[in-house]
């Protein structure tokens, strides 16, 4: 009899793994969020909350930060509540030459704040979200507080922070794995918080940045190579895995804070802790973790704690698209690949 099972037991588990394998947003996907359920929520009509999605590196529009804006847009109120638009900018990474990065984010950061700006000259009520990936997630940082400087040895041209228009409905900003951020800042979540990235923020840009710490969350694994520089060993899954360790989490607390920027106080959320793997069961890293007693031990990041402030967690679904072409992520593990040489 049990032999009999064996092949329906491996069917079923054959079968889960397709099924996981479906998703756009893992780290080697063999698809593009690009489906038609996600693309359903890109508009740039008025609504009551609007995203700005800032790709990452390499990545065709939206990118791996596609399911994740639908699921927030989905967990606010459908497509009558939110829609999104891409901030437009090259992604370009370091594999298409010296110099190429630096005009990318900085296309990406001036852009962002224009695309910013005017949406909310057209829609004065609407509420801002902020999402960024990897050098999205930089450049989403530097659409908030401003950026520029040295970055894979070339020099990304300086921008300032965010107009007050635009700024003051911002009411949440996520970024993942973030080029250019910096350490022990209160809006870290992850082990990376000890870590500054490739390149840190310039004081000033910090500074403006900080202005958005009650709203903003800057996930940052250890082990992540580009925002945690120096966390040790470097494993390049650590960048590309946050969507799949922590989606429900950030679905659950922007959503929340959606809520409570209707006027609903009660609703705002804590910032998110993740739990990791130690001695001791309890321990968990929050925007600003506790210091640990040794710098030594290599953390291994593992499920999420929930979030306060909402009462049911999101599911997370799989979104179907096109192929990505081998070229394009290539291209993408090549920048990682380089930047771990280069640190």
């Amino acid at each position: 009899m049990r032999v009999l099972l064996l092949p329906s037991i491996l069917a079923i588990l054959g079968g889960s793994l397709a099924v996981a394998q479906e998703r756009c947003d893992v780290p080697s996907p063999g698809i593009y969020c690009n489906s038609t359920e996600i693309l359903a929520y890109q508009s740039d009509d008025c609504k009551p909350f609007h995203v700005f999605v800032v790709r990452g590196s390499d990545e065709p529009y939206p990118g791996r930060l596609g399911n994740l804006t639908k699921e927030i847009c989905s967990a606010i109120g459908g497509t009558d509540a939110c829609g999104f638009e891409n901030v437009e900018y090259p992604a370009k990474s370091t594999a298409w030459g010296q110099g190429v990065w630096c005009d990318s984010a900085s296309k990406g950061a001036k852009n962002g704040q224009a695309q910013m700006k005017a949406y909310n000259e057209k829609c004065p009520d609407s509420e801002l979200i902020v999402l960024g990936f990897s050098q999205g997630g930089s450049v989403a940082q530097d659409m908030l507080g401003g950026g520029g400087g040295d970055v894979f040895g070339c020099q990304q041209d300086m921008n300032p922070a965010l107009d007050a228009g635009p700024a003051s409905k911002v009411v949440a900003a996520a970024t993942f794995g973030a080029v250019v951020r910096s350490r022990d800042q209160n809006f870290t979540v992850g082990q990376g918080v000890d870590y500054d990235g490739t390149s840190p923020r310039a004081p000033d840009h910090l500074k403006a940045l900080n202005a958005f710490s009650d709203r903003f969350l800057d996930y940052c694994h250890y082990g992540d190579p580009i925002c945690a520089v120096g966390s040790l060993p470097a494993e390049v899954t650590e960048h590309l895995n946050y969507f799949v360790k922590h989606n429900a989490q950030v679905i659950q607390w922007a959503a929340a804070m959606a809520k409570a920027s209707t006027g609903d106080a009660s609703a705002k959320p804590s910032k998110p802790t993740i739990a990791v793997s130690s001695s001791s069961p309890s321990t968990s890293v929050a925007a600003r973790p506790a210091a640990t007693s040794s710098e030594s031990a290599t953390p291994s990041l593992v499920g999420i704690v929930s979030v306060t402030g909402s009462s049911a967690a999101p599911t997370q679904t799989s979104s179907m698209g096109a192929a990505p072409s081998l070229g394009a992520t290539l291209g993408y593990l090549m920048a990682l690949s380089l930047a771990v040489a280069i640190l």
